[in-house]
């Protein structure tokens, strides 16, 4: 007699997803001077402040005028995203901006339910993928890509729109701030205008310099001053 058929083996269930790690300390800040043009001169100070607890990230940037140019005209803007810590890096659910301490229609909110973000100023919605991010989110998040050296495309929402960003690399650089000296990766996103970053290597990919170059060519660049908890 044939023998019997073994019986089917049951399928495993795959493993509970469990929230992500964050590659940064618990909270920590880096504090910047900003200069705008090639000529060094400073026109404010901004500072990025992270907070990961329980699987929920934080993320707050503020910039303000210092010197002569807050004498002429004192601004503080800051921008905050909040979110989830997930497996593949940060998980937006709203962008959020003040002006001056008041707050404005600059928001962006994230219904990953639906894979819809919704940008308050004009009620538009946009269909977003696993890996879209903010305007304040997408520095952090470039740490938890695996070869950005190869460079990456990721949604992002400002307060004004949804686009997808192309990020470049430009190759390492070595680069002197006031706040060290640091091995850094340079990338590179154009849209309407040209952002470069540069991404500490040996900081978990913290950005140390940012500069913002717009559509009619003026530039502004964020240098860490300070890197601390």
């Amino acid at each position: 007699a044939a023998a019997p058929e073994p019986a089917p083996q049951a399928t495993p269930a795959p493993p509970a997803v469990a929230a992500g790690e964050p590659r940064l300390p618990a909270s920590g800040r880096i504090l910047f001077v900003v200069y705008r043009g090639n000529q060094g001169f400073e026109v404010g100070r901004a500072e990025h402040r992270w907070e990961f607890s329980e699987g929920n990230y934080r993320l707050l940037a503020i910039t303000e005028t210092s010197g002569l140019a807050a004498l002429f005209k004192p601004i503080r803007i800051e921008l905050e995203s909040r979110g989830k810590l997930t497996p593949l890096g940060l998980q937006p659910e709203r962008l959020s901006t003040r002006r001056n301490g008041g707050e404005t229609n600059e928001n962006a909110d994230f219904d990953w339910a639906a894979r819809q973000v919704t940008l308050a100023r004009d009620g538009s919605r946009h269909e977003i993928r696993d890996g879209a991010q903010d305007v304040v989110s997408f520095h952090y998040q470039l740490g938890y890509l695996a070869r950005l050296v190869d460079g990456a495309t990721m949604g992002v929402a400002t307060g004004k729109k949804y686009e997808r960003y192309r990020f470049d690399s430009a190759g390492e650089e070595e680069l002197e701030t006031p706040a060290g000296r640091f091995r850094t990766l340079h990338v590179r996103v154009e849209t309407d205008s040209l952002t470069e970053l540069w991404l500490a290597l040996d900081r978990q990919m913290l950005p140390v310099k940012i500069r913002h170059t717009d559509k009619k060519g003026e530039s502004f660049e964020q240098v860490a001053v300070e890197l601390g908890s």
